[in-house]
């Protein structure tokens, strides 16, 4: 649809006010002394905050609901000629459908103003809400606190848990780091690092930094401010070498009263080159089978690593030995996974799924994050439904987190060619003799080969803004063909998000690649898919939503893309230009 061309919402839409600001014309002889929301039978008083305040306004949160065709406003209001000031209310019927008349904004608001008697009224109101939306509000990006001293590889653990080009983290010469310093990176901005150099022996003044600057963020009010979880870097000792320094010794001895309920995890790094060398002295000695190699693997670590730490910290102490060599990408998933795990338990729901978000190295913490989403955000009685598919929409790739600078995921185009085929159970049917991952990946290899021929964009009919401009119209309603629509539609672009995360896990995201995502997944179970949810009976009781989030997951459970296989099919499919591009 058009920017310019208003959503239109059902008349039993409800409508959610969020905002009101009452403002008086300078040439006005009058003062406002306070107001009145009149919602049937309740009222809302709205008064100054503060005698310095020149409008007056106040935030609802949450938003109040209205689902009556008629609201009004009273403003009163006292005239200060004359010997004694003279009281007026100034009434604001507020009509609903003047209201809806106005255009949805991109943040998903519609602003509606009204002038009368030198009083203007701007009122906003919200539409429905994503979940994500309310998420990334609270919490827009994940607080990392990596220590660790230089060489140890923070950096490559950081670009390859978030799929960064570089970041500036451990680039400072020792001892000049700012922990302050937030460390960002722009084609990925749900993540924040702060970098503390290692507290080393005669450092005293780097530890006292970093155990003010995490007392300063413990007690910030906002959980976006606070510190989320702490990684401590520790290079793998070679021999007989020492794991912790003093300086590390004496933190993680205090880490309960310095950190409180922040989840810290040891991290021991280049456990490849550990490993590695193990070997080599193995193949020299000529002393170890297959099998006494891998028990001298664990063995060694524990004794270098381990037990050491736990002697220290405690046997509560969280750690994980992890290789940012991209052939070991399972190690930073387990660290993902611990880390996500322990900041659900310890710090609050929203970080632990805003660190999903961010993550972009685990496929099934996307998923899961998905889901999650969709199981607090089926209630839809009264919008329309492009407002229902527009929040599931949103809410499905703000998890996924692609590196869309130019949001081709939020287009209506994309939308489209999502939408053309909702209700079509008679595609063609799609072999699937081997799991889902490997039919995407014959089907990827039978789209890149017709590529690779003379050069021609990939056509996939878009029916021109009118699937997209009827849904403006249609009301939800606890009907099995809508139940159905939604269903198909959330499965169908979850297992497009899930091609996308093999074909351009790093981005960037363009017309060229979502098409080739789209052919994939049309070879690859689509038609299963539609047949499935065709062939399902949906209930239409007040449960129906239950039922329906039941045979969603069991779906994607059915066409999802395992974690440990990730890597091999990236191996199988090859390169993919991803800087192909193309109108789509």
């Amino acid at each position: 649809m058009s920017g310019n061309t208003p959503t239109v919402v059902a008349s039993s839409a409800p409508l959610y006010i969020s905002n009101i600001v009452i403002r008086l014309d300078d040439t006005s002889k009058k003062k406002v002394d306070f107001a009145e929301l009149n919602i049937d039978s309740q009222q809302q008083e709205i008064r100054y905050i503060s005698d310095q305040d020149r409008d007056l306004s106040k935030k609802f949160d949450p938003a109040i609901p209205v689902t009556t065709e008629q609201v009004s406003l009273s403003v009163h209001c006292y005239h200060t000629t004359g010997l004694f000031p003279r009281k007026i209310a100034v009434n604001f019927p507020l009509n609903r459908k003047d209201i809806l008349a106005n255009i949805v904004d991109h943040d998903g608001q519609r602003v509606y103003k009204v002038i009368r008697r030198k009083l203007t009224v701007v009122i906003t109101i919200r539409q429905l809400q994503s979940t994500s939306s309310s998420i990334l509000e609270i919490c827009p990006r994940f607080r990392l606190l990596v220590i660790g001293k230089t060489g140890v590889g923070k950096s490559s653990l950081i670009q390859q848990a978030f799929k960064i080009k570089e970041v500036k983290v451990d680039e400072n010469k020792r001892g000049e780091a700012d922990i302050n310093e937030e460390f960002t990176a722009p084609e990925n901005e749900r993540f924040v690092v702060h970098d503390s150099q290692g507290f080393e022996a005669g450092d005293s003044m780097i530890f006292k930094t970093a155990k003010d600057f995490i007392a300063r963020r413990r007690n910030e009010p906002e959980l976006q401010d606070k510190i989320h979880a702490v990684w401590l870097c520790l290079s793998i000792p070679h021999a007989n070498g020492r794991l912790l320094e003093n300086g590390v010794e004496e933190f993680l001895k205090s880490r309960q009263e310095i950190l409180g309920d922040i989840p810290i995890i040891a991290v021991f790094t280049k456990h490849d080159v550990f490993v590695s060398e193990l070997e080599l002295e193995a193949a020299d000695s000529d002393q170890y089978d297959e099998a006494a190699l891998e028990q001298l693997k664990v063995d060694e670590l524990d004794r270098l690593c381990i037990r050491p730490l736990k002697e220290v910290a405690g046997s509560d102490i969280l750690h994980i030995t992890v290789s940012a060599k991209q052939e070991h990408e399972s190690t930073i998933r387990r660290l993902v996974d611990l880390t996500t795990t322990n900041v659900e338990t310890f710090v609050a729901s929203e970080a632990a799924l805003v660190m999903m978000m961010a993550q972009r190295v685990d496929i099934g913490s996307k998923i899961k994050a998905s889901i999650a989403g969709l199981a607090s955000s089926m209630n839809f009685a009264g919008f329309t439904m492009l407002d229902c598919l527009s929040v599931i929409h949103k809410d499905i790739i703000d998890v996924w987190n692609f590196n869309d600078t130019k949001s081709h995921l939020a287009s209506d185009q994309f939308k489209e060619l999502i939408l053309k085929d909702i209700d079509n159970a008679a595609l063609p049917r799609a072999a699937q003799a081997f799991g889902f991952g490997l039919t995407v990946v014959a089907a990827i290899a039978s789209i890149l080969t017709v590529l690779a021929g003379p050069a021609l964009p990939i056509v996939v009919p878009i029916a021109a803004g009118a699937v997209l401009a009827k849904l403006a119209y249609d009301t939800y309603q606890q009907k099995t063909i809508v139940l159905r629509r939604i269903m198909t539609y959330i499965v169908d672009l979850t297992c497009i998000m899930q091609i996308l995360f093999l074909l351009a896990p790093t981005g960037p995201i363009s017309p060229h690649i979502i098409k080739i995502a789209i052919r994939a997944y049309e070879g690859a179970g689509k038609s299963n898919v539609h047949l499935a949810i065709q062939s399902h009976h949906v209930s239409v009781n007040r449960n129906g939503g239950d039922h329906a989030l039941d045979e969603i997951v069991r779906l994607i459970n059915d066409y999802t893309i395992k974690a440990e296989e990730v890597q091999d099919l990236r191996t199988r499919i090859g390169p993919v230009d991803l800087r192909a591009d193309e109108e789509w």
